[in-house]
């Protein structure tokens, strides 16, 4: 595309901010967002704002519009996140809410609320990762360590014995040799027949009538070719259809991605010119402007002295400490405090009226109502602020092709900078020269009283106070790899397989759609399960966009762990490194069977201190646990139960401690996997859900799900599906099947052989439910079990209490006021 359309998306993008931010907030706050649905149409335009902006910003190349969108980017994306947390309190803190109604209202389409990974969480750190994954690939292949196991295809059924083998082939080569003579009497049966009837009809076909038959037969069937060629380019043309790919001619999403590649390198290009653009201008523009900068300086520094000079002793006043901006506070003075004009007293002798005692009501009126968070309302200001004054009625010129950098923009950014240093360089000449006059001031005043002047103690009240400061904050934890350096850290715990290599697995591969009947449910008063679409923004709204954007860590909701449960199979593994790879953070395995036997004994508490340690420096990383619920497991008899050779729960403690003690600036993600989460029971139970800060069900596919499931899963391991391939009765068939089951099932049915096989016979379902049946479906139990313990979560439990008082709050009132009744009548 050209560089217009990009331009013109961030164009829109703006306006779109600009509008949102007004509804926001009104002249008449009546007139604010309120309701859910009213939040909720923000958060969509947010969601498409965002989409906007990440587009543009991908493949714009002018430098400096990219540097302003990318702080209008991470703005919105805070922004976003913002209002999602809000709507999830608004909804009674579940956090898959349904917007469905709230898209039928707006005219869109589910596909709106897809969330993209923006591309420069990687490519920024391109050169950061490929190092990092070249050394992790030289250990992982030194110390023989791989990622985690995927799971096999089905088992195979156990081979025939010898003679019923033979009887099968025998019986099948009888029938195929049957079938073949069926054919061949039944074209001689057909033959026959058409001789018959020309010969009781005494018609004799001459040659030219035979011609003109034939001439029929072919204009007809030429014709039919036409008018369906005809009707699949008009499919094609209107969207209904994929075109056919030509031998020669390039795909157009290949043309399409050259074009994101070639455009790329342009980008390259054009930073490297604008960062030594930087460089030169800077010269330039301290040369030029430098001196007149001083003089400035110095002219408003001097006359500040002799403003507070004092005119009785003559002393000048002390130079202000970096620490407190320095000469800012003479070029810029702050605005006195503004003290507000004392009310009007009454009367000296009037009594103020004795305050009267607040009920429980007005005590509740009083209390400040909770509204949204507005952490990023200031950046978005400031970015809409800077498209308006710096590019909406910005003249291209000869620029609009080449998109380079504008020098005098450039010349603009750099004088603050310029002035910043100057600044700093008169300080500190100041500085000497105030010390200077202050020396000449004593000198005359000791001169005039015949005393020499004494040198000036240096201050020993600051020194004494750190001292005791010092001594009065607690030792710091002592660090028992204080004298390893990183890389060996990094190399041990590869070693032992803590860390693994993440293989490239896009969160786009987790198949589903969005369950369109989320709120006619929740009107009825259920709580649906939520869909695979949601399943796949909250993971990038919870985790991928705090965790890749260190701007949205500091300033968005704080999560740092996540407990990820669900039936086995259904996903949770795929998406922990789907979300370490969209991040590119480092994946570390903390799973109780990957470190039994590693580290035995007291030693495990540096494991745990080295898997945060390293986890710390080289973030962003990603912990992960797998069957995390038998490491809250306190029992030791059922403990004996999992097997291995220590106990489980043995990193509980530690790794505890340590997750206390994650700052906030660092970026750490502990998810947890849980299949049965049920096994945690009283005290346990209660450690469990308390460690996560977020609680996300897994649920089986829907119908909807599974039919975008199938012909996914077909297509992702090399087959074909045709027209007649009828997936929606598949998708009825296999309810109660878990996405990983059937991914193992398509892994199982398309092998190397059969896709030999597939130009010439196409996969049918009746072969798909053959390797169906194999696979066994979801429990029932396991399911119930699930559902039982996801009411206990601190989200549902909270809103089973609020649901049971209000109900006895109604018996409560009704018993009341019949009882005043009562004594009424009395």
């Amino acid at each position: 595309m050209a560089n217009l359309t990009y331009d013109i998306l961030w164009r829109e993008a703006m306006l779109g901010l600009l509008d949102q931010m007004e509804a926001e907030n009104p002249e008449d706050p009546a007139l604010a967002p309120k309701t859910f649905g009213e939040w909720a149409c923000a958060y969509v335009k947010y969601v498409q704002v965002f989409k906007k902006l990440e587009r543009a910003y991908d493949q714009t190349v002018h430098p400096q519009k990219r540097l302003d969108m990318r702080g209008a980017l991470e703005a919105c994306m805070g922004r976003m996140l913002e209002v999602k947390h809000w709507l999830v309190k608004l909804n009674r803190g579940l956090d898959f809410p349904s917007l469905d109604d709230v898209l039928v209202d707006m005219k869109l389409t589910p596909d709106v609320l897809e969330l993209p990974c923006p591309a420069y969480f990687r490519e920024e750190r391109a050169k950061e990762l490929e190092d990092r994954n070249k050394f992790l690939a030289a250990l992982a292949d030194k110390y023989t360590v791989s990622g985690l196991a995927e799971p096999g295809p089905l088992p195979e059924l156990a081979p025939l014995p010898e003679e019923e083998a033979i009887i099968l082939i025998q019986a099948n080569e009888r029938g195929r040799q049957a079938r073949e003579r069926a054919q061949t009497m039944r074209t001689f049966k057909r033959q026959r027949q058409l001789e018959d009837k020309r010969a009781r009809s005494g018609v004799v076909l001459t040659q030219e009538k035979a011609a003109i038959k034939i001439q029929a037969g072919v204009r007809g069937l030429l014709t039919r070719r036409h008018v369906h060629r005809t009707a699949q380019e008009e499919l094609q043309f209107i969207g209904m259809k994929p075109k056919v790919a030509v031998a020669g001619e390039l795909d157009p999403q290949a043309l399409q991605q050259l074009t994101v590649l070639r455009r790329k390198d342009i980008q390259k290009q054009r930073l490297g010119e604008y960062e030594e653009a930087v460089v030169t201008l800077k010269s330039k523009v301290r040369d030029a402007e430098g001196q007149a900068m001083r003089e400035t300086v110095q002219d408003k520094i001097n006359a500040w002295f002799l403003e507070n000079r004092d005119p009785e002793t003559g002393e000048y006043p002390d130079f202000p400490d970096d620490t407190d901006a320095g000469s800012k506070v003479i070029l810029n003075p702050p605005l006195p405090p503004q003290t507000p004009a004392p009310a009007a007293a009454g009367k000296k002798g009037a009594k103020k009226a004795p305050e009267k005692p607040k009920g429980k009501g007005e005590a509740v009126q009083e209390k400040k109502e909770e509204t949204v968070s507005s952490v990023f309302v200031s950046d978005l200001e400031a970015a809409v602020k800077v498209f308006v004054e710096k590019w909406q009625d910005h003249p291209e010129g000869a620029n609009a092709l080449a998109q380079k950098h504008e020098a005098e923009l450039v010349r603009q950014e750099l004088r603050p900078l310029v002035f910043e240093e100057v600044r700093l360089q008169v300080d500190e000449e100041m500085r000497v020269l105030l010390q200077n006059l202050k020396d000449m001031v004593e000198a005359e005043r000791a001169a005039k009283s015949g005393k020499k002047g004494k040198a000036k103690k240096g201050k020993k009240g600051k020194k004494a106070k750190k001292g005791k400061e010092a001594k009065g904050k607690g030792k710091k934890k002592k660090d028992p790899t204080a004298d390893r350096s990183l890389e060996s850290l990094y190399a041990e715990l590869v070693s032992n397989g803590i860390i693994r290599p993440c293989p490239a697995r896009p969160l786009q591969d987790y198949l589903g759609t969005v369950n369109l009947l989320g709120s006619v449910l929740q009107a009825q008063g259920l709580i649906p399960d939520p869909s695979c679409a949601q399943m796949r923004q909250v993971l990038t709204q919870y985790c991928i966009y705090p965790l890749a954007s260190h701007y949205c860590h500091l300033k968005a909701p704080l999560i740092r762990s996540v407990l990820l449960y669900g039936a086995p199979n259904t996903g949770k593994t795929s998406l922990c490194q789907a979300v370490a790879d969209a991040a590119g953070a480092n994946f570390f395995d903390l799973s109780p069977r990957n470190t039994d036997a590693k580290y035995p004994g007291k030693a495990v508490a540096l494991m745990i201190h080295m898997v945060f340690k390293v986890a710390k420096v080289m973030a962003p990383s990603v912990i992960y646990i797998d069957e995390i619920e038998k490491v809250f497991v306190s029992d030791k008899k059922r403990s004996k139960e999992f097997g291995g050779t220590e106990a489980f729960n043995r990193i509980k403690k530690e790794m505890v401690k340590e997750m206390k003690g994650l700052g906030l600036e660092e970026q750490v993600l502990l998810i947890g996997c849980s299949a049965a989460p049920q096994m945690c029971v009283k005290k346990d139970e209660k450690a469990f859900t308390g460690f996560f800060d977020k609680h996300i069900y897994l649920p089986l596919p829907d119908y909807a799900s599974r039919l975008a499931i199938w012909p996914g899963v077909i297509q992702r391991h090399g087959g074909e599906i045709d027209a007649k391939f009828d997936i929606s009765t598949l998708a009825h068939i296999s309810d109660g099947y878990s996405s990983g089951t059937i991914d193992q099932v398509v892994r199982s049915m398309i092998t190397p052989r059969r896709l030999g096989r597939m130009p010439a016979t196409n996969l049918s379902i009746a072969e798909a439910l053959q390797w169906l049946c194999r696979a066994e479906p979801t429990s029932k139990d396991l399911l119930e079990a699930l559902q039982i313990w996801t009411a206990k979560t601190p989200a549902r439990a909270a809103l089973l209490q609020t649901d049971e008082p209000a109900a006895a709050g109604k018996g409560k009132k009704g018993g009341k006021d019949e009882g005043k009744a009562k004594s009424k009548k009395k």
